[in-house]
This record gives structure tokens, sequence and C-alpha cells, in this order.
């Protein structure tokens, strides 16, 4: 009885021992980061006394995982947010805003209008123009600049990320080595991968698991393995020749890689990518868009007038080049495709990227596809030999308002894919074509005059100038009409008028008349002539009025008023003014930092609940485990005094054997 009392006795004093012992390691790692209370495990012994078992983890792998998922949902956010907030504070500063320096540009060339012959409201307005520009240029930069951090702290995030990866997979190969000759859990170790596991959740939004061996193996929520038992891979940024700008990933393991899907990675990697991929690039095609329509606009309606020095208007902005992309063996190919805007028709492009393919033999087609890869409106079909092509060789697809040359046709194979974003850079490449305000074309290429003897009151006016293409339009090369365009309006009733040529040849006839505006659409020569007359009132009889370039006052702002009127036109795909479609831009940056804002607020509340759950079950509470270290300490001596009263006891049967 004495040896069981024996046995019983030094059980609980091992037992005792080895709880204390797990007390002073969860006390003396109260601070610890990751670290996870212990519990040592006992039975009773069917023969008596008290058998130890394992030192274990107190954990629950669902509140860990939940807190994995947690924190990747904030870090996503919170990332995300930084960077948009940031781009939100430049963009909609005042001393920076688009629509400052647009406004002042208009205001400009509304005060040259009041005097075109002023050299120094001239060059105002130039400058004006040229500051303008400069703001384009410095809006981009914030894109761009944006893009550049992007790209660094992508860099920097990957290699932490491959850093942490590679540690997880380390620690499984001593765990299983530890494992293997002991038969105490590797808690210490566990704990430290539990710890790398949350932070790699900060970077991606990952899945943990345990294999049958016990070994933590790391999957991405799509799948993908990070971590496969001591084998880690690597993540990487890939060149996408397609699209040069995007960011594109592949896991390597090590003899190859494979391409990773980069929407829903979750963390801060995420949620680089997703600003990257969803909000600079819409920025950048956005000014991009903003800067085609404005030259677009104002070089079209220049070219429409007389600058100072009597000839036809030039260009006032240039325009980059419209990068064409392809896949790595097609690259020569794609140098020999030349794209840009059909003057006066920036209305029609969009944000869109456009892919260009060969179809059969004969045909090619383009569609349009969104930041997304998904196309946004029905292909263009067409056959290049059977469009027209210019001196230039570029044909016109009207219907996206493009013009298009095709070098190296032949070398084109079927199914070979070309892509091109117009708006893509755009802003940044924007150009002042003009050398100074002279260049300003204010006046309108044509005169018109009342007949000295006309009978009534009525005033004959430029109604609207449309087109002075020497090749498509009644203006010849020299800036004079044609002898074969309509040079005089003669009424031969109040009701009726013929159109006649400078030889007095009649064009048209038109009788019925009952509101005098736009004459030569009437006719049915607008479209050929480029330019169109109004008259006042209702004329007499024989009344003339004439039209032709000898008529032209050197103080004329008829197409200086065209150009300031271009702030109220809706420019911007058709729908909205350059000021109203940057207001909106600018609008809808704060909206996506405010709703960025929301989120990254309420996932921090649900990660810091979730760390909360973690906690009360995990982490080490001082009170609680000094209350154990009494309970300990207490059952240790009781054990003792078992132990004392067993050889008590035994000393007493020797002495009665003697």
């Amino acid at each position: 009885m004495s040896s069981n009392l024996y046995s019983i006795g030094l059980s609980g004093l091992q037992s005792s021992n080895a709880r204390i012992n797990t007390t002073g390691q969860n006390t003396s790692n109260v601070d610890t980061e990751g670290y996870s209370r212990q519990r040592t495990d006992t039975t009773s012994s069917p023969v008596g006394g008290v058998v130890l078992r394992d030192t274990s983890r107190l954990v629950d792998n669902f509140v860990s995982s939940q807190v994995r998922s947690d924190t990747s949902t904030f870090s996503y956010y919170d990332t995300y947010h930084s960077m948009i907030s940031t781009s939100d504070s430049l963009l909609a500063e005042d001393s920076i805003s688009l629509n400052t320096y647009i406004n002042n540009s208009f205001d400009a060339l509304q005060t040259v209008n009041n005097d075109p012959t002023s050299s120094s409201l001239r060059q105002l307005a130039h400058s004006s123009l040229n500051n303008l520009v400069q703001q384009y240029h410095t809006l981009s930069g914030v894109v761009s600049d944006q893009e550049g951090l992007v790209d660094a702290q992508l860099a920097s995030s990957l290699g932490d990320l491959n850093t942490i990866t590679a540690k997880i997979s380390n620690l499984n190969e001593q765990i299983l080595r530890q494992e293997g000759i002991s038969i105490s859990p590797a808690n210490e170790l566990r704990d430290q991968q539990e710890l790398l596991a949350k932070d790699l959740s900060k970077y991606l939004d990952i899945k943990a698991q345990f294999n049958d061996k016990g070994l933590m193996t790391i999957q991405l929520a799509n799948g993908q393995p990070l971590v496969m038992d001591q084998f880690p891979t690597e993540l990487k940024v890939s060149s996408n020749p397609l699209h040069p700008k995007k960011i594109d990933l592949v896991v390597s393991f090590g003899d190859y890689e494979v391409g990773l899907k980069t929407q829903g990675l979750g963390g801060s990697v995420g949620g680089l990518i997703d600003y990257r991929s969803e909000f600079s690039v819409y920025a950048d095609r956005t000014l991009g868009q903003h800067a085609i329509a404005l030259a677009d606009a104002m070089n079209t309606q220049n070219r429409k007038g007389l600058d100072a020095d009597g000839q036809f208007g030039k260009d006032l902005f240039s325009l980059g080049d419209i990068n064409v992309y392809s896949t790595a063996d097609n690259l020569n190919k794609a140098k020999d495709i030349s794209v840009r805007v059909s003057a006066g028709q920036s209305a029609k492009i969009t944000k869109d990227t456009y892919e260009l393919n060969r179809t059969d033999d004969n045909l090619f087609s383009i569609k349009k596809v969104n930041a997304e890869g998904k196309s946004t409106d029905k292909a263009i079909t067409f056959d290049p030999s059977l469009l027209q092509k210019d001196n230039n060789g570029y044909f016109k697809i009207d219907e996206l308002g493009l013009d298009i040359r095709l070098d190296g046709i032949d070398k084109i194979d079927k199914d070979d894919i070309f892509q091109f974003t117009p708006t893509e850079g755009a802003a940044a490449a924007l150009g002042l074509a003009s050398r100074n305000g002279e260049a300003i074309a204010l006046s309108a290429p044509i005169g018109v005059s009342t007949g000295s003897d006309n009978l009534s009151d009525a005033r004959i006016s430029l109604t609207s100038v449309t087109n002075t293409d020497p090749e498509t339009s009644a203006f010849s090369s020299d800036g004079s009409l044609y002898p074969s365009a309509p040079h005089k309006i003669y009424f031969t009733s109040p009701s009726s008028y013929v159109v006649q040529n400078s030889s007095g040849v009649e064009l048209a006839k038109v009788e019925n008349v009952i509101e005098f505006s736009n004459l030569l659409e009437k006719a049915g020569l607008s479209n050929e002539a480029g330019f169109d007359v109004s008259v006042s009132s209702m004329p007499k009889r024989g009344d003339e009025f004439s039209v032709g370039t000898d008529n032209i006052g050197q103080s004329d702002n008829f197409n200086g008023l065209a150009l300031a009127d271009l702030q109220n036109q809706s420019l911007i795909d058709g729908k909205a003014t350059l000021v109203k479609s940057f207001s909106g831009f600018i609008s809808y940056v704060g909206s996506k930092t405010a709703e960025i804002e929301g989120h990254a607020d309420s996932s921090e509340i649900v990660m810091n609940e979730s760390i909360a759950r973690r906690d009360r079950l995990s982490a080490v509470s001082l009170d609680e485990e000094a209350v154990n270290l009494l309970k300990y300490q207490q059952s240790y001596s009781a054990s003792a005094q078992v132990v004392t009263a067993a050889r008590t006891t035994f000393e007493t049967l020797l002495g009665i054997m003697r």
C-alpha cells in the first residue's frame, strides 16, 4: 500500500511540477507576439496517481483562420485608401484644378476677341493655352507618380512575402524534425508559424491548412499554392507585351512558372494592384480623353479660320503617338501599324482599349474592351482594300473616329492580335503646336457683303464655316474661293432666290422661302461649300448678296468666337463639356475615396473583434495564471506530503518487522 501511495505522490509531484513549468512559460511570454497560451493535460492512472499527457497550445483553428481573413480584408482597404486618398487630395486641390486653367484659357480667348489686332492679347491667350498644357502634364504626373509608388511598394511587398513563405517552409522542416524525436508538439515553432501566416495575410488573402503530417500548407483564396510542405513558391511580377502598364503576377515553382489571376488577391498586394488597375488606369485614360477632346476640337476649329497673317489656321495642339502592342512574337508587326484620332471625331473616342485582328484573308475587325478585358460593343469588320486612303496611307474607321495605316498588311496573319488605347498617356503627351499668339485663327476665311442698290433692309451674315479643306470644300489652297463655288445670292422674288458662281452661272434655285437662315443649306450646297449664310429679314426682288475672300476685315473675330464657344460644347464623349467632365471626374475620385475609407474603417472593427476572440482563448491572462500558479503550488506541496506520508508509513512497517 505504501509503495502505491509513494507512486501516487510522486506522480502528483511530477504533474504539479509540469503544470508549474507550463504556467511559468505562459507568464514569461505574456507580451510575446503570436504566443498561444499552453496547457498541460493529465489523466488518471488505472493503477493510481496521474499520468502526464501533452502540453498543447490553446488555439481555435477556425478563429485563427478568421483573424487571417479579416486581417487581409483590412490590409486591402487600408492600402487602397492610403493610395487613393493621396490622389484625391492632390487632384482636388484648387491650385492645380484643371477647370481653373480651362476657364483662364477661354477667358483669354474671349478677351482677344475684343481686339483681334492686338498682338499682346494674342500672346496672352497663347500663354494661357501653354499653361493649360502644362497643367495636363502636372495632373498626369500625379497619376504616374502614384503608379511609380505602387510599383515600388509592390516590389517591396513581394520581397517580404517571399521571405515569409520561405520561413514557413523552413519551420515545417524544423517541426517535422523536432516532433519526430519527441512525443511533445513543437508548440513554440507552431506559434511562430501561425504568426508568420498572420503576417502573410497582410499581403494576400490566404488559406492555411495542415496536411496529414501536421505541416502547414498555404494557398491563395483561388486555390493556387504558396507553401507546399517544405517547398515554398515565389511570387514575381511578369511583363505583358499586350498590356505593358498592367501588373501581371506569376507563381514560380522553380523549374516553371504559372500565371496568377490578379482579381480578388486581397491584402496589401491586392490593394495595390486593384488601385493600379481600377483607379490609376481610369484616371490616366480620363485625363487622356479630356486632352484629346480639347486638342481635336481646338485644332479643328482653328483650321476653319484665318490667323494674324491671313493664312488658314493650323493645329494649336499636338497629340502624341498612339502605341500599338502585341504578343512577343508579333512586336515587329505592331511597328507597321499606325493609329490616330480622326480630325473632328474625338467625341467618338472612349476610354476603352481597342483590339485589332485579322479574321481572314481580306477582313479585319476591331472591338473595344474595357479595363476588365470585357467587350463593350459590337466588333467593327472592314476590308482595308476597299477603303479610300489619304496621302499618308491612312483610312478612316468612321464608327470609331479613328484613322489606321497598315504598312505591313501582308505580314499580318490570321488571328494575330494588336491592341491600342488612344487615351492612354495622351494627357502627358499633349503639346502646344503653335509658336505664338499669331497662330490663333480668329478671323473667318470668307467675307459677305450686301448689295448697295438693294431695296430692302435685309443684311447678309456668315452663319457657319464647317470645312476649309481644298479637296472637299469651296476653298482653294491659296485661301480664295473656287470660281465654281457659290459667290452670289440673287432674290428673284421676296420668297425665291438663285445661287450663282463667280461667272454668274446658276448653281441652284430655291422657291417658297419663308425663313431666311442657312440659305446654302436650303439650296443643297452647304456641304460642298463648307460654309453657309443667312439674311436678317425678308429681301425684295432684285436684292443681291455676295460672298468672297476679299471682304474680310482685320478685326474680324468670327472664328475666334467659335473657338471661345468650345468651352460650352459637349466635347467629351459627345455628352459633357470640358469643365463638367473634369468636375465629374473629381466627384468620382471623392466618392470612391469615401467608399474605400468606409470599408477600411468597418473592416478594422471586424478585424479587431476577431483578434479579441482569438485573445480570449489563446492570449495569456496574468490573473488566471496567478490563480493556476497558486493552485499548482498547493498541489505540489500536497503531493510532497503524500510522499512524506508514504515514506513514514514505510519506515513504520520496517520498524514493526524488526
